[in-house]
């Protein structure tokens, strides 16, 4: 077995020097001069590595920010680091322990006390590893058990009603991926990853209440009588008090109040015309609506003793077309754009399908932040591979270079969007350049409110700002921008409250690479800059594209 690695960063030299000699006998030593290139090696090679060692007193990057960097993304849950500083006053020790730092080593270095306060360090951290690895293990075998209890139990259900039990796995799936599709296409709702497994896994009790239900009715081939079908209806209700009924500890678990609302109101309608209970538009909570669209998906494609399966693209168009009741125009809009991806996966083997649709439970639960887990938003993708040298130091926003590395020649990119400030020179020429960037500072974080966590902001230069957008409606793409407009032009600057702010902003909506969505977005901005706060907007079509696109590069 080959050396645990050491990563040491200091930009002293000579402070790197001496702890090389005094640990490369035990371990393979690995040099960082500053913050910025320690968090490059770590993005690149940090499973190498079995301690960081770093320095508190560095130019451009302290340890603390290096650490508070290591601590946001989690890189310290499988990595523990020690601070390294002449400085051992109790403030910057508590600091270290608080930004999750494992143990802090003061300058001189004493070659014994280091060596045994590493030793101690690894040996503690690696029975913490064993110890959070038992606790994942324990935790995702009960949750394991609670899916199988819902699966048995929803099943049992399904037998009773004469279905095949793969409308629980198909109401499942069209849930996941409906909430998916969902987050990617606005930010109405704030649904975690963790939010989409717990909806997803409650979906299966949506009619545990039909247990009560007769068979005679549950199973009637013909057409129900009006008390029949009155009787039918009471299963909403039935199924939310039999989870009311569970003991008072488990009622406020997170999956039984969501399981309760779903089997409650997943057949209240969008416009009021539902049961038991009437709600309206966005009074019936989105589990709910999500799973009421996925149970009538599903129950059109499949048959069922009172009826023949439709076809998918059938199914599709009664529920477009309103046949099968009223429902969140957004979530039609989901429906719309998976659906092929839906047939594909609904269709796939049994056995694939299920594996597809069981939670990584260590990935998406935080236990009280003893374990770590990875996203799987395409934000987080991008802060995966987030660098330093990647954040504007003034907005806070990505800069141009994280621009040029990241969307050179991308061409899945559904929108862009060029800001320029207006009049710009002529605030840093009347109010000076300090506040100028006070203005840059607050239309940048203005733009972050009003975009989605999926989109990126950059700084591209100066006081110009590009935004890239992946799967998003066009009548969002359009709210989104003038949103944009208004908001910065009601921006008030606290010291100067009689300074005006506005923008010109140019946008492009349709796929295509990087560079040409550019001209064109960059020619609409210059279009809105004559009148100045201002939104262009250019839409290409497949079939007007290259027209289009020649035509704004004659503008030019």
């Amino acid at each position: 077995m080959g050396k645990q690695k050491i990563l040491i960063v200091d930009d002293s030299e000579i402070n790197r020097a001496l702890l090389a000699e005094i640990l490369e006998e035990q371990y393979e030593i690995t040099e960082a001069e500053n913050g910025s290139e320690a968090i490059s090696l770590l993005s690149k090679r940090r499973s190498d590595f079995s301690l960081l060692l770093l320095d508190i007193i560095m130019p451009d990057m302290d340890g603390f920010e290096v650490l508070a960097y290591i601590n946001n993304y989690h890189w310290n849950d499988s990595l523990a680091v020690m601070m390294i500083s002449a400085d051992d006053s109790p403030a910057n020790i508590k600091r270290a322990y608080e930004l999750g730092a494992f143990d802090y080593v003061s300058r001189p270095f004493d070659p014994i006390i280091v060596q045994r306060r590493i030793s101690n360090t690894m040996l503690l951290f690696a029975r913490q590893q064993r110890l959070e690895k038992i606790i994942t293990e324990q935790f995702q075998e009960q949750d394991k058990n609670n899916e199988l209890m819902i699966s048995i139990l929803s099943h049992i259900v399904e037998f009773r009603n004469g279905e095949s039990g793969l409308h629980v796995l198909h109401v499942n799936t069209i849930t996941k991926c409906l909430l998916e599709q969902l987050v990617r296409v606005t930010d109405e709702y704030s649904l975690s990853p963790v939010d989409i497994s717990l909806i997803s896994t409650a979906s299966a009790l949506h009619d545990i209440g039909k247990i009560s239900i007769s068979d005679s009715i549950l199973n009637k081939p013909g057409r129900l009588t009006e008390e029949e079908f009155e009787e039918i209806k009471t299963h909403t209700v039935i199924g939310a008090n039999m989870l009311s009924d569970l003991p008072i500890e488990q009622q406020e678990t997170p999956l039984v109040k969501v399981a309760s609302e779903i089997c409650r109101w997943h057949h209240e309608r969008y416009d009021g015309k539902g049961y038991p209970d009437g709600l309206k538009g966005e009074e019936i909570p989105i589990a709910a609506q999500v799973v009421s669209l996925a149970d009538v998906y599903d129950a059109l494609i499949s048959e069922r003793c009172y009826k023949k399966a439709y076809s998918y693209k059938k199914a599709l168009n009664m529920i477009l077309e309103g046949q099968c009741g009223a429902f969140n125009p957004t979530l039609l809009l989901c429906l719309q754009e998976i659906s092929e991806n839906l047939e594909k996966e609904l269709m796939a083997p049994d056995s694939k399908r299920e594996k597809r649709n069981i939670p990584n439970l260590r990935d998406i639960k935080d236990y009280n932040n003893l374990l770590s887990y990875e996203k799987s938003t395409v934000q987080f993708h991008m802060q995966q591979h987030l660098r330093l040298l990647y954040i504007d130091s003034l907005t806070r926003v990505y800069n141009r270079r994280y621009y040029d590395e990241h969307f050179q020649d991308v061409n899945n990119i559904q929108a862009m969007v060029v800001i320029d400030v207006d009049n710009f020179k002529q605030i840093n020429d009347n109010y000076g350049h300090d506040v100028g960037d006070i203005v840059l500072q607050n239309i940048a974080q203005t733009i972050l409110s009003c975009v989605r966590k999926t989109d990126a902001v950059i700084r591209y230069g100066g006081d110009e700002f590009v935004i890239i957008f992946f799967s998003i409606p066009a009548d969002i793409f359009k709210k989104k921008l003038e949103r944009i407009r208004y908001s910065v032009s009601i921006l008030i600057i606290d010291t100067h409250p009689e300074l005006r702010i506005s923008v010109s902003v140019g946008g492009v909506y349709g796929k295509d690479t990087t560079k040409r969505l550019f001209k064109v977005a960059d020619n609409m901005m210059y279009q809105s800059k004559k009148d100045k706060n201002k939104v262009t907007l250019c839409f290409i079509s497949e079939r007007n594209r290259t027209q289009a696109l020649l035509k704004m590069e004659k503008l030019q």
